[in-house]
């Protein structure tokens, strides 16, 4: 049997905030919860990292500890680590509470050098400690790490096969979607500029790889893909009335038709282009039945998007902000919109649109980067700038009712190609493949 240390630290920081339920989160949750099943493995779970000023490890026991499907599986860690952990947490609660509530100059600055201490205490802990128990590497065959760097401590054991997931490329290929200070370096750069050419890569789409080859000039042969899924629990045709009244009401949606988007609001989402094109549709058409709902939770200049609203109520009431939604909601909010559109400009998988396919939802996507690798056929796929086409299409969908049915038919058929049990078969897969190298 294979035993593999799966890293669990983003399980520990959507823990502590649940905002970050989204995304990779999901991905690095759905894959342990179907590794856990494995006969052919023998999984424990590690957590390495810090996220701000926090340490993971203290969330990732809390986060095992309410989780009835992965509380079996062993995260083995010191008592004493895990106090010390725990404890400097406290102080960084403390510390950033005393910061953001205070109005005194004296104090902030005060704050602000305590701050700067803790921030040296914990880079101190994390240099000169070993985030895994020495003992629980012993026999190890695996080390996955699903986002972070692979710790050093691993590295130095050289029968350990170091496995890394990689998501997208974004801010390196397109650093005008994220702000950086001077001399700063993204994480995703320092990640993947610390793989060796003895590491394997584990990439979410054919794009991701592509791209990681490009850009690393690493052997594709120690580069895979595993396409991704949407949790069957959590995305699926749901049109109960009941529930449909009860969501509804809790976020606010007018009980009208509605056009469907989903993501962190940022200007790589292009969510701007949906407005503008959904604003150009209802005035020039005349349409007074149809709104936009929009999910997410608020991102990195998330201003300009409000910016495309007018000043105009008549228009504003028309496009509905329900900031971030509940996974027990998702399925209603999904399944009672008329289509989903998603233009993002660039994606490493685009697990948006494939959960709306799961709920049996039209798609109307951006034709690049990893998109047409999820939607296929299944869906409409449109030039993310352009602004024309995006409003015709959206007025197609909403006049031709049986150009809605034939879309959801066919992404319902197109959503069966993702399953978590797939991506995790095909991720031991690569486990084996590196064992035999």
């Amino acid at each position: 049997m294979i035993k593999v240390i799966y890293d669990i630290s983003v399980l520990g920081v959507g823990y502590m905030i649940p905002t970050h339920k989204v995304g990779i989160y999901r991905v690095v949750e759905n894959l342990a919860l179907e590794l856990a099943k494995s006969q052919e493995i023998n999984l424990f779970f590690s957590a390495t990292k810090y996220y701000y000023r926090y340490h993971t490890l203290d969330f990732c026991l809390e986060y095992l500890k309410n989780n009835p499907q992965l509380k079996h599986i062993d995260l083995p860690h010191s008592p004493n680590k895990r106090y010390l952990y725990s404890h400097l947490n406290k102080i960084a609660f403390s510390l950033i509470h005393q910061i953001e509530t205070s109005n005194s100059k004296s104090t902030i600055l005060t704050n602000k050098v305590l701050s700067k201490i803790l921030d040296i205490i914990n880079r101190i802990i994390y240099y000169s400690s070993e985030p895994i128990e020495p003992i629980n590497l012993e026999n190890t065959d695996i080390f996955h790490s699903t986002i972070y760097k692979i710790p050093q401590q691993v590295k130095n054991n050289k029968k350990i096969k170091r496995i890394l997931t990689v998501y997208d490329l974004i801010p390196i290929l397109y650093r005008d979607f994220f702000t950086l200070k001077p001399g700063q370096t993204h994480f995703v750069k320092y990640v993947l500029d610390s793989l060796s050419i003895d590491d394997w890569a584990i990439c979410i789409s054919e794009c991701t790889k592509n791209d990681l080859c490009n850009y690393k000039k690493i052997d594709p042969n120690r580069v895979f893909v595993t396409h991704l899924a949407a949790d069957s629990t959590v995305f699926y045709p749901c049109k109960d009335a009941e529930k449909k009244e009860l969501v509804i009401e809790k976020y606010n949606i007018p009980e009208v038709p509605y056009f469907l988007s989903l993501s962190t609001l940022e200007p790589r989402k292009n969510i701007s282009h949906v407005i503008r094109c959904f604003l150009d549709l209802i005035q020039q058409q005349g349409i007074k039945d149809i709104n936009l709902v929009l999910v997410g939770a608020k991102g990195w200049k998330y201003e300009e998007i409000f910016e495309q609203i007018p000043h105009n109520p008549t228009l504003t009431n028309r496009i509905i902000f329900t900031g971030y939604v509940e996974d027990e909601d998702l399925a209603i909010i999904y399944s009672n919109a008329i289509a989903f559109i998603y233009m993002s400009f660039y994606e490493g998988f685009g697990l948006p649109p494939l959960e709306a396919m799961q709920c049996g939802l039209p798609v109307i996507t951006s034709n690049t980067s990893s998109l047409p690798e999820v939607v296929g056929n299944a869906g409409i796929m449109l030039d993310p700038k352009d602004s024309g086409t995006l409003s015709q299409t959206m007025l197609d969908i909403y006049k031709n009712y049986e150009l809605r049915q034939e879309l959801s038919k066919k992404s319902l058929q197109r959503s069966q190609n993702f399953s978590w049990n797939k991506c995790a078969q095909e991720t031991i897969d690569v486990y084996k493949i590196a064992l035999q190298q």
